[in-house]
């Protein structure tokens, strides 16, 4: 009788939610060797922060695993007035691997915070592969459209005279943003209620954004800096993990070189061969199809400003144009460098915001340049 009694008392604890608790239950996270993998499902919510709205991305519960993740659609990216000019046309989208308003899983303890800041002409879901990579790696991630850079402000721009929207500024958000959206996760987000660790906390940003994650370097204390596609102006003593292509056509390797060599605490990860836009998942938005096809033949566009985002959006993608010197004709495949994106943004921030691990791998592949302080 005491043995089926002790089974009994096994069962229940290991069981969903304890009989009388309403607690969920404790679902510890999984974490491969291989900081490339992760083993739990994502999940992705849109939350309203004060006056702003958010993507976050966190580690969800078992009761999500198997459920179909979310495409991110250019349809609900861009503002209406432009899909309106465009008529009714197939756009492209962006497969995810996050599950969308899932369940939070509860993992036991509080979750360090990543910050994600996008570039010129991005999103808050540019670089979905790594944001919803992290949160599967047991960071909560938080990522938000910065207007008058956005591609929401820019995509109006494209017409002439601009359409309804147009609202192109380049606004670098500044620590007094950072602090209020925080602040606002922190009472607002009733799902994420004792799952935050504020007191843990990174910034990652890519091309104009890795200039505000800089900016937030210098002036914030916070545990670590990843600045991708982007020269690393930073004057703290954070630790930073620069990463760049050889042949990316919107930053110069010269200019990216010479902000490095005045970090003081700075590790590199060069991508022999990669262009712009190897640290997001735009080029799935396939943007040069899209301006050839649907943008070109028409009389209403500014062709001048077509040409640049143009070259904007497909620097690094399959099919776009590479302008650097000795660089060849293609860029380095994506499918090689997201998977090194992810294991050394992971190993960086666990690290320097988690407090495990060895920190970036010497050796990614013949393609990788690794350099340690």
């Amino acid at each position: 009788m005491r043995r089926l009694i002790w089974l009994s008392s096994i069962l229940v604890a290991c069981s969903g939610k304890a009989a009388d608790s309403g607690v969920d239950p404790v679902e510890p996270l999984v974490l491969p060797d291989d900081p490339a993998v992760i083993d739990v499902p994502v999940g992705v919510r849109t939350l309203t922060l004060g006056s702003t709205t958010a993507e976050v991305w966190y580690p969800a519960a078992e009761s999500a695993r198997g459920q179909a993740p979310e495409r991110v659609e250019l349809a609900e990216i861009g503002p209406q007035a432009v899909f309106e000019a465009l008529g009714d046309v197939a756009l492209p989208g962006i497969d995810t691997r996050a599950v969308r308003d899932a369940p939070l899983r509860k993992v036991g303890e509080a979750l360090p915070v990543v910050l994600f800041s996008h570039g010129f002409g991005g999103f808050a879901a540019q670089s979905v592969d790594l944001t919803s990579h992290l949160a599967g790696r047991g960071y909560i991630v938080l990522s938000t459209d910065h207007t008058g850079r956005s591609l929401h402000d820019l995509l109006p721009c494209l017409f002439s005279p601009p359409l309804e929207g147009c609202a192109l500024s380049g606004d670098d958000p500044g620590p007094a943003d950072l602090n209020s959206l925080l602040t606002a996760l922190s009472d607002d987000a009733d799902f994420l209620e004792g799952a935050l660790d504020l007191d843990r906390l990174a910034v990652v940003g890519h091309s104009a954004g890795g200039g505000t994650t800089s900016t937030l370097a210098n002036e914030l204390d916070i545990d670590a800096a990843v600045v991708m596609a982007a020269p690393p102006a930073v004057s703290s003593t954070v630790p930073v993990l620069l990463l760049d292509g050889t042949c990316d056509g919107i930053v110069t390797e010269e200019g990216v070189v010479e902000a490095f060599s005045d970090v003081s605490n700075g590790s590199r990860v060069r991508m022999v061969g990669a262009g712009h836009l190897a640290f997001s998942d735009i080029c799935d938005l396939d943007f040069g199809t899209l301006a050839e096809d649907l943008l070109g033949p028409r009389d209403d566009v500014n062709a001048t400003l077509l040409e640049q985002l143009v070259a904007l959006g497909t620097d690094g993608c399959v099919g776009g144009t590479v302008t650097v010197p000795d660089c060849g004709t293609e860029f380095l495949p994506l499918e090689t460098s997201h998977p090194v994106v992810r294991a050394s943004v992971t190993q960086f921030l666990d690290q320097h915001v988690r407090g495990v691990g060895t920190g970036l791998s010497s050796d990614y592949g013949a393609a990788f340049e690794v350099t340690l302080p």
